[in-house]
C-alpha cells in the first residue's frame, strides 16, 4: 500500500512552468542540457519549515515535490499521438522483457514475484498513459500554479526581457479556452532567475545591476542569481570541463533519469525534442557546487513566492466559495434550483477559470497537492453536487476520480475508494470521444491497483475486465493479460480463467500488431488442457 501511495503522489507534484529567452538556453546546451533537464534532479524541495493556513486546517510544509515543465510544452496531446507513443512503449517492452517460452510453473512464478517482475510492460505503459493524460480542462492539478523566468545575468535590457517572457505569445491552449489561470494574474506566482556564466566571464556587477532592477519591479524576494560553471576560471566550456573532472563531475545519470520520452510534435510536458548528448555526456562542465547553488534557488523559490502565493490564493478562493456555496441560504438557494429543473449546462462543457465551479475545483487541487486530503475531500463532494446537478459528467467524474484517490492516500479512509472510482469511471464512460474512454481506463487502473494492495485480487481482475471491453486492441490486451495474472494471485488462484484471459489477451495484442506480446501470451497457456486447443492454432497464426 505505501509503495501505492507513494506512486500516486508522485503523480501529482506541485506544476510549475519554466519560461526562459534562447540566449539562457544556450548557456546550458554545451552541458546537452535545457534550462529543465538542469533542475529537475532537485524538484524534491526538503528542509523546509513554512506554516500555512489551508481552509480552516494549518500545516507546516516541510517537503514540495515540484513538477518542472517547459511552458509551451503543457497541454495534452492529440488521442492518435497518446495511442501512437504508447505502441512504441509496448514494442520496446516487448523486445526487452517478453518471453518466447512457456514458465515451467506460471502460478509459482506469478505469486512468488513482484507484479513489476512478472507484467513489466504493463507498469511501463501505464506510467507513460498517466503522463500523457496530464493538462486537461477539468484537472488543474496539472494546471501551473507559478513560473520561473530565466534570463542571462547580462541582458541589457531585464525588463524589456521579461515583459516579453510575460507576453500572449506564451499563452497555452488551456489559456485560450479560458480554462487556466493568466500568467500575468497575481495570484500567478512569478520568480524571476538570472542565470551567471562564471566560466564566460560574465560580470558580477552588471549580475547585481540587473537584479536589482528586476528586485525594483517585482519584488526581492522573487529574483534571484544562479551561477554556472562555477568550479572554472574564465576559460569557457572546455576549461571548466577540465576543473570539474579534476574536482568530480556531476554524473549524467543524474539528468537521464529525469528525462521522459518526448512525445511526436511535443506536448505532455516535454520538449519536442531533447539536445544532443555532448560527447563529455549529460551535464558536462557542471560541477556539485552548481547544483547546491540550483538547489538553494528552488529552495528560495518554494519559501519566498510558492508557498506565500499559493496560502493567499488558497484564503481568496475559499472566501469566493463559501460566499457563493456555503451556508444554509445558498444551499437552499441551490436545492431549490435543482428541484425546478435548471439543467445547467450541456456535459462537455468547460469551465471557465474564474467562474464558481471551476474555482472549488482548484481549491480542492491545490489542498491535494499540499496534502490536506481531508479539506480536499470537503471541496471535491461540494463541487461534485454542482455537477452532477449540471449535468456535467466529466468534472463529476473527476471529483468522484480524485476523492477516491484521497481516500487511498488518507491515513484512516472514511470508505472504501473503489466506490467512489467506480462512480468516476461509470460518468467518465459517458464522455464522448476518446478522451472519456482513456480517462475512464485510467482510473479502473486505479481501482485495480488498489485492490491489489489491500489483497483483492479477484476484484482487481474484475476491474480490469471491465475497462478492457470499449478499448482499442493494444490496451484492451494489456488489461486482459493484467486481469489473468490478477487471478493467478487468488488464493486458491483461478489458473482455468487466467488461462482463458491470455489466451485473449494474446488475440487482441495479434490484432494491434504486437506479435511478440500475443507469443508471449499463447506460450503461458500452452500447457493447460482447458486451452490448448485454442492456444496451439492462435500461436500458429501468430507465428
Amino acid at each position: 500500500m505505501e509503495q501505492l501511495r507513494s506512486w500516486i503522489k508522485e503523480r501529482y507534484p506541485v506544476p510549475v512552468a519554466v519560461y526562459s529567452t534562447p540566449a539562457a538556453e544556450a548557456l546550458l546546451a554545451t552541458a546537452g542540457l535545457c534550462v529543465v533537464d538542469f533542475l529537475r534532479p532537485l524538484c524534491l524541495v526538503n528542509q523546509l519549515s513554512v506554516p500555512m493556513r489551508v481552509g480552516e486546517f494549518s500545516c507546516r510544509v516541510q517537503e514540495l515535490q515540484l513538477g518542472l515543465y517547459p511552458g509551451h510544452s503543457m497541454y495534452q496531446p492529440k488521442p492518435e499521438v497518446i495511442d501512437e507513443s504508447l505502441t512504441q512503449v509496448l514494442s520496446v517492452q516487448a523486445h526487452r522483457h517478453a518471453k518466447l517460452q512457456a514458465l515451467p510453473d506460471l502460478v509459482h512464478y506469478v505469486q512468488s514475484e513482484s507484479p513489476e517482475a512478472v507484467n513489466p510492460w504493463y507498469f511501463k505503459y501505464q506510467h507513460r498513459f498517466v503522463r500523457l493524460l496530464k493538462f486537461t480542462d477539468h484537472e488543474t492539478l496539472d494546471h501551473p500554479v507559478a513560473g520561473l523566468f530565466v534570463m542571462p545575468a547580462d541582458t541589457s535590457h531585464p525588463l524589456q526581457v521579461a515583459a516579453k517572457l510575460l507576453a500572449p505569445e506564451q499563452q497555452l491552449p488551456l489559456h485560450a479556452t479560458d480554462s487556466m489561470l493568466p500568467i500575468k494574474d497575481p495570484m500567478f506566482a512569478k520568480h524571476f532567475v538570472l542565470l551567471q556564466d562564471k566560466a564566460a566571464g560574465m560580470e558580477d556587477g552588471k549580475a547585481l545591476s540587473n537584479l536589482a532592477t528586476l528586485s525594483n519591479t517585482y519584488g526581492t524576494a522573487n529574483c534571484s542569481i544562479l551561477k554556472l560553471y562555477s568550479s572554472s576560471n574564465k576559460g569557457g566550456a572546455g576549461a571548466a570541463a577540465a576543473a570539474v573532472t579534476a574536482s568530480g563531475a556531476v554524473p549524467a545519470a543524474v539528468f537521464q533519469a529525469c528525462r521522459s520520452a518526448v512525445v511526436p510534435g511535443g506536448g505532455a510536458g516535454e520538449p519536442e525534442h531533447w539536445l544532443p548528448e555532448p560527447p563529455g555526456g549529460l551535464g558536462q562542465a557542471l560541477s556539485p557546487d552548481d547544483m547546491a547553488a540550483a538547489g538553494q534557488l528552488l529552495k528560495n523559490f518554494c519559501e519566498r513566492t510558492l508557498l506565500p502565493r499559493l496560502e493567499e490564493r488558497i484564503a481568496r478562493l475559499n472566501l469566493s466559495v463559501s460566499t457563493a456555496r456555503k451556508g444554509l441560504k445558498n444551499r437552499l438557494t441551490r436545492l431549490w434550483k435543482g428541484a425546478a429543473g435548471d439543467s445547467g449546462p450541456p456535459q462537455d462543457v468547460s469551465y471557465p477559470w474564474h467562474s464558481v465551479e471551476a474555482q472549488m475545483r482548484c481549491l480542492a487541487d491545490l489542498a491535494f497537492l499540499l496534502g490536506q486530503y481531508e479539506f480536499a475531500v470537503q471541496m471535491y463532494r461540494l463541487a461534485a453536487q454542482d455537477y452532477l446537478a449540471a449535468p456535467n459528467s466529466k468534472w463529476y467524474a473527476g471529483a468522484e476520480e480524485m476523492i477516491g484517490l484521497c481516500s487511498i492516500l488518507a491515513p484512516s479512509p472514511s470508505g472504501d475508494p473503489v466506490k467512489y472510482l467506480n462512480r468516476a469511471f461509470e460518468h467518465y464512460s459517458k464522455v464522448r470521444g476518446r478522451q472519456g474512454r482513456m480517462l475512464s481506463t485510467r482510473v479502473m487502473m486505479d481501482a485495480a491497483a488498489y485492490q491489489a494492495a489491500v489483497g483483492r485480487h479477484f476484484a482487481a481482475s474484475m476491474s480490469l475486465m471491465r475497462a478492457h471491453f470499449d478499448e482499442e486492441a493494444a490496451r484492451a490486451a494489456l488489461l486482459l493479460e493484467a486481469a489473468a495474472y490478477a487471478l493467478l494471485r487468488c488464493q486458491p488462484p483461478s489458473a482455468r480463467k487466467a488461462a482463458f484471459h491470455l489466451v485473449l489477451a494474446g488475440l487482441r495484442y495479434h490484432t494491434a500488431k504486437q506479435k511478440r506480446l500475443a507469443i508471449h501470451c499463447y506460450m503461458q497457456v500452452n500447457g493447460h488442457d482447458c486451452t490448448t486447443a485454442v492456444a496451439k492454432p492462435a500461436l500458429l497464426v501468430s507465428t
